[in-house]
């Protein structure tokens, strides 16, 4: 595929690694949502981040908020 959208932005207070990639995760999933109506595909190189979005678990970590705005603007686009 070929790059439709881009962006970046500044985190002044991020705990860890693993919270960064969250937010960026978020963060694009809203973009996506609200510039296009094609299909969002989320990819990540961090596998604890999307196996946290692919458990049907309920999370309890510290970035449990996250996983779930993340699996609702996911619920958005299915």
């Amino acid at each position: 595929g070929q790059i439709i959208f881009a962006a970046y932005r500044v985190l002044f207070h991020c705990n860890d690694a693993l919270e960064g990639e969250m937010h960026a995760l978020m963060e694009g999933m809203a973009l996506a949502i609200q510039h296009s109506d094609l299909p969002v595909i989320v990819q990540s190189d961090s596998s604890e981040a999307l196996a946290s979005l692919s458990s049907n678990a309920s999370t309890r970590s510290a970035y449990g908020h996250l996983v779930l705005e993340i699996k609702e603007l996911m619920s958005i686009r299915e």
